[in-house]
Order: C-alpha cells, then structure tokens, then sequence
C-alpha cells in the first residue's frame, strides 16, 4: 500500500488490474492507441487502484511513480532515458523487459532460459 506503479505503454492494462487487485497498490497506465485505451479504460471503472490516461509517455508526468515498467523497442531508449533523469524522483525504481538501457547499470537482471529478460534499475539522480 502507498506504492504508485506506472506502466508505460500498457496496452489492454492487464497488467495494472492484476497488480491493483493482488497488492492493493495505485496503478497508472499510459497508453497510445485508441482501442488499447479505451478498453482499458472503460475495465479500470471497475478497479478503484487503476488510472488509465491517454496519449505518449514522454508528456506525461511520471514523477509520482515509485515504480516504471515498460516493454518497449529500444529506438525509444534515447528519449526514455532523458525522461527518466528529468521527471524520475530518486530510489525510484524502471523495470524494462527484453532490452537493457545502454547508459544506466542495472540493479538486477532477471534472465531465465526460455523466459523473457527483465532488468531492474533503482534510480539515483544526482
């Protein structure tokens, strides 16, 4: 309770209704597409922890989020990067899934054969 997860790109948001449901935490999912959107936002009526908005992650404030996880191409790192350092509080934390950034270390590296990568990262600007 208390944390603010972000999923950036949420597609359908399943991911924001599961962990809502099962952590009791505040979920926020950013997403692009017109029907991703609005399917996900008509199902988040029906969970109290979940805001679905509309529209590109680069412009919108991300600085509440103690957690940020995304799948995304990485010919966005670049600008997800300068986002992360700009609107991104300290000790906040990105999970990125298949591809690492090439200019922060990961904290963690989640790699099982067969499975998808994941990389966690714990933010510290200074």
């Amino acid at each position: 309770p208390g944390l603010i997860f972000y999923d950036l790109g949420s597609g359908t948001g399943n991911m924001l209704f599961y962990l809502s449901k099962k952590y009791n935490i505040k979920c926020v999912g950013i997403e692009r597409s017109p029907l991703f959107y609005l399917y996900s936002k008509i199902k988040s009526f029906f969970y109290d922890g979940v805001e679905i908005r509309y529209g590109n992650f680069l412009k919108h404030d991300l600085s509440k989020a103690n957690v940020v996880y995304a799948f995304l191409y990485p010919t966005i790192y670049k600008k997800l990067e300068l986002k992360i350092k700009n609107n991104l509080k300290n000790n906040s934390k990105l999970i990125l899934a298949c591809w690492p950034l090439k200019n922060f270390k990961p904290t963690k590296i989640n790699k099982k054969t067969g499975e998808m990568t994941y990389y966690l990262y714990k933010i510290n600007i200074s």
